[in-house]
C-alpha cells in the first residue's frame, strides 16, 4: 500500500509517468482573469517563487495530488490546476536549459488545440521569454501558434499565468539548480496513485476529497497545520486529530450545510482579531493575505480554547454567543467573540464570578458603544487587549477609578459608578443587574441616577429604584409605550430635542440601536438625564394608564406655552406634525436658528432638500379647517427656501417668516402685504380669516 505521506516533487513524477490531463476534466483555469482567480493565481506565484528564491523559506507543500495510473500513464483526478501551474513555472525555469525532457511528458487531452499548445510550448520555450515583452505576445505571434487556440480557454488561461511568471520571477536567478536539488526539494505534493491505496485511504479521498479540487477550509486547514508542525509538533498531533473529531461535530452541530464556511469563519475571526499582520480590511481575501510565518502559539491557543469549550458545552448560554458570533461575524460579534475568548485563554474555562464581571461589563460597552467601522472595531479590540491582566478583577480594577479604552465614554463612565455601587455593597447588584436586562436600554441605566456624586451609596440606590421603577414601565423591549404623547408630554415641559449636525433637533427617534449619522434615540434622551426628561419622571403617577397621566401633564402645562410658541403650534396639533416627519429621523430645523427663531420646519426626510414644512403654518391650516375654511400649504424646495405658503379659501396666501404672520391676497403686490405682531399666533390668525371671510 503506497504511504500518503510520500512527497514528490513535478520533476520526479514526470519522470515516472506520462501525466494526461484527461478529457473529462475542466480547462486550466487558474489562469482566469477574474479577481479572485487573479488573486489566488498570483498568491500561489508568489508563495512558489518566495520558496525557490530564498534558502531560508520552508518547502511549500502544495496537497495532495492524485489519480490513476496505467501503462506509466498518470491520469490526475484532483491536483490538474496546480499542476499545470507548476509545469508552467519549469518552462521558465528551464527555458535555457535542454536537461528537460521529463518536460514532454505533461500534456492535455481536454482538447485538441490544448494538446497542441502545450506541445509547441514546450518545443519553442526558448523563445516565449523576455523581460521586455509578455509572453503572451511573443507566442501569439510565433508561426507556430493558431490563431483558434485563442478560443481555448484552457489555452487563455496558460496565457495569463505565463505573463504572470514572466513579470514576477528574477530572470537573473539559477531557478534550474533549486528545482533539480534532490535532496532540497522546495515544491512538493503528497502523490497518491488510487490504484495503489489501501481501503482506510479511499475513504479518506471519498470523505475529504471526492473526485474535486479541496476546498478553501481544506486548503486553509493543511496550511494552518503545517505551520502548527513547525513551531510545537506535540500541538500539531493534538491540533490534526481534534480537527477531523470532537470540533468537526461543533462545527457541524451549528448549521451542517455551512460547515466549512463556519469552520473558516471562527477561523477568521480568530485570527483577525489577534494577528498584527491581518486586518479586518483584508476580511474578504483572508486566506490569501495571511502570513503563516506570523502565526504563533498564542493565536492556536485562543482557537483551540474556544473550540474546547465549544465542544464540552458546559456553559451552553456563551457557547451560543460564540456561535452566533462565528455564523453573523458582524463588527460587533466579533468583539463579542474578543471578549470571550480572552478570558478562556487567559482564565481558563471556569466561568465563575470574575467571568461574569468580565462579560457583563464588556457586553454593557459593546451594546452602547458605536461599533460599524474598521477604526471602532479595532478600538474596542485594542481596548479588551489592555485590560488582560484584569481578566479576575476587572469590576474592582473600575470602582477605583480606573478607566477602559476604545469604547464610549459615557458608557465607561457609567460602568465605573456601577463598580462603585457593587464594590461597596454587593447587595446592590440585583438591582443593577435586574434594570441592565431590560432590553430597551440594554445595559444602559443611568437614565435613572439622579443623585449627587457625594451622596452615600444607599441613597444612589433608592434614587437608582425609584427612577428605573417608572422608567421601565415606559418602554417596551424595542420602543416607548404611547411614544408620540411621551414627546408631546416632554414638549409641554419645555424643549427637550436634542441638536444634531448641521443645527437640526430631533424629537428623538424610537430605535435604540444608534449608528454613525442616526438620530438619537429616546433611549439616548433618557440617558443624558435631561431636566424635562426628570420633570416628566417627577410628575409621572406609575399607579395610573401612562396615556391618561401623558395627558393630565400636558394640559397641566401647556398653559404656561405662549401660543406664538412653536411648542404651543405643535402640542396643538401634535398627530398631524408628526404625520409629516420620518420616524428614523423626527428631525426639525430653523433658517434662522442661531437667532432662535420661533420660525420652525418639519423636516419629512433625512435631507432638508425636499419640500419642508413650517410648524404655525400647519397649526393653522387645521384651525381653518375645523372652522370650516379650506386651504393648502405648498412650499418650494430647500431649508433655506422662503416660498412656504398657506393658500385660504382661493383668495388669500398666508406665509410665516421673521417670526410672525403675513397675509396677501393671492397674486397682490409685495407692498399690499399685510404683517402680524410677532406676539399674534396661529390662532390669532385664524380668527382674523374667519371674520374677513364671513363677514
Amino acid at each position: 500500500m503506497q504511504e500518503i505521506n510520500e512527497k514528490y516533487n513535478l520533476k520526479t513524477l514526470l519522470e515516472n509517468y506520462r501525466v494526461v490531463i484527461p478529457l473529462i476534466q475542466r480547462d486550466y483555469a487558474q489562469g482566469r482573469k477574474d479577481k479572485r482567480t487573479t488573486e489566488v493565481r498570483k498568491k500561489l506565484l508568489q508563495d512558489i517563487n518566495a520558496a525557490l528564491l530564498d534558502a531560508n523559506v520552508e518547502p511549500l507543500d502544495l496537497n495532495f495530488i492524485y489519480g490513476k495510473s496505467t501503462n506509466g500513464k498518470f491520469i490526475p483526478l484532483d491536483g490538474q490546476q496546480r499542476l499545470t501551474t507548476l509545469f508552467l513555472v519549469y518552462l521558465f525555469a528551464y527555458r535555457d536549459n535542454d536537461e528537460c525532457d521529463f518536460l514532454g511528458n505533461f500534456s492535455y487531452e481536454t482538447r485538441d488545440s490544448s494538446r497542441q499548445f502545450f506541445k509547441s510550448l514546450f518545443e519553442n520555450r526558448k523563445n516565449i521569454f523576455t523581460e521586455t515583452k509578455s509572453s503572451s505576445e511573443i507566442i501569439t505571434d510565433e508561426p507556430w501558434f493558431a490563431d483558434s487556440w485563442q478560443l481555448d480557454p484552457t489555452v487563455q488561461g496558460a496565457l495569463k499565468t505565463l505573463d504572470d511568471i514572466s513579470a514576477s520571477f528574477d530572470y537573473g536567478f539559477d531557478y534550474v539548480s533549486i528545482l533539480s536539488d534532490s535532496n532540497n526539494q522546495k515544491l512538493v505534493f503528497n502523490f497518491l496513485d488510487i490504484d495503489k491505496l489501501g481501503s482506510e485511504d479511499e475513504l479518506y479521498i471519498k470523505l475529504n476529497s471526492r473526485g474535486r479540487p479541496l476546498t478553501d477550509f481544506e486548503n486553509f486547514k493543511a496550511r494552518l497545520i503545517d505551520r502548527i508542525k513547525k513551531i510545537d509538533s506535540h500541538l500539531e498531533r493534538e491540533f490534526s486529530q481534534n480537527i477531523d473529531t470532537k470540533w468537526t461535530d461543533v462545527i457541524w452541530n451549528i448549521d451542517k450545510n455551512a460547515f466549512d464556511t463556519n469552520f473558516l469563519n471562527l477561523f477568521e475571526i480568530a485570527l483577525i482579531n489577534n494577528l498584527d499582520s491581518l486586518d479586518y480590511s483584508q476580511r474578504d481575501n483572508w486566506t490569501l493575505e495571511i502570513d503563516f510565518e506570523t502565526v504563533e502559539i498564542s493565536h492556536i491557543k485562543i482557537i483551540v480554547s474556544v473550540l474546547d469549550f465549544l465542544s464540552q458545552n458546559k456553559v451552553p448560554e456563551v457557547s451560543s454567543i460564540l456561535e452566533g458570533s462565528i455564523v453573523d461575524k458582524k463588527l460587533k460579534d466579533r468583539v463579542y467573540f474578543h471578549v470571550i475568548s480572552t478570558f478562556l485563554e487567559h482564565h481558563g474555562d471556569s466561568l465563575d464570578t470574575s467571568y461574569k464581571n468580565w462579560y457583563r461589563i464588556f457586553r454593557n460597552l459593546i451594546n452602547n458603544s458605536v461599533i460599524d467601522s474598521q477604526e471602532s472595531y479595532e478600538r474596542a479590540i485594542k481596548g479588551i487587549n489592555e485590560q488582560i491582566e484584569h481578566t479576575s478583577d476587572l469590576l474592582e480594577y473600575l470602582a477605583e477609578g480606573n478607566r477602559i479604552n476604545g469604547f464610549s465614554i459615557d458608557q465607561v463612565d457609567e460602568e465605573i459608578e456601577k463598580a462603585k455601587l457593587i464594590t461597596a455593597d454587593d447587595s446592590y447588584r440585583d438591582i443593577i443587574e435586574v434594570a441592565e436586562k431590560h432590553r430597551y436600554f440594554d445595559g444602559q441605566i443611568r437614565s435613572c441616577f439622579y443623585f449627587d456624586a457625594n451622596d452615600l451609596p444607599s441613597r444612589k440606590i433608592d434614587i437608582i429604584s425609584t427612577y428605573w421603577n417608572k422608567i421601565s414601565k415606559m418602554f417596551t423591549e424595542t420602543k416607548p409605550k404611547e411614544g408620540l404623547l411621551m414627546r408631546v408630554a416632554l414638549l409641554s415641559l419645555g424643549d427637550y430635542t436634542i441638536s444634531t449636525v448641521s443645527n437640526y433637533k430631533t424629537l428623538c427617534q424610537d430605535n435604540p440601536n444608534e449608528y454613525s449619522g442616526s438620530a438619537p434615540s429616546l433611549k439616548s434622551l433618557f440617558s443624558s438625564r435631561n431636566e424635562y426628561v426628570k420633570k416628566l419622571l417627577d410628575e409621572l403617577d406609575m399607579t395610573k394608564p401612562l396615556d391618561v397621566e401623558y395627558r393630565r401633564i400636558i394640559q397641566e402645562n401647556i398653559s404656561n406655552i405662549a401660543p406664538q410658541e412653536w411648542r404651543y403650534a405643535f402640542i396643538a396639533y401634535y398627530e398631524i406634525m408628526f404625520s409629516k416627519m420620518t420616524p428614523s429621523q423626527y428631525r426639525m430645523k430653523s433658517p434662522f436658528w442661531l437667532n432662535r427663531s420661533e420660525e420652525m420646519l418639519l423636516i419629512p426626510n433625512k435631507s432638508s432638500s425636499a419640500r419642508n414644512y413650517d410648524i404655525h403654518l400647519i397649526a393653522l391650516e387645521e384651525k381653518l379647517k375645523e372652522l370650516g375654511i379650506q386651504s393648502y400649504y405648498e412650499s418650494e424646495k430647500g431649508i433655506e427656501s422662503t416660498n412656504r405658503i398657506l393658500y385660504v379659501n382661493d383668495v388669500y396666501e398666508v406665509r410665516f417668516r421673521g417670526n410672525h404672520f403675513s397675509l396677501n391676497l393671492i397674486g397682490g403686490e409685495e407692498a399690499e402685504e399685510e404683517h402680524f405682531d410677532p406676539t399674534l399666533s396661529f390662532l390669532d390668525i385664524a380668527e382674523y380669516l374667519n371674520n374677513k371671510l364671513h363677514y
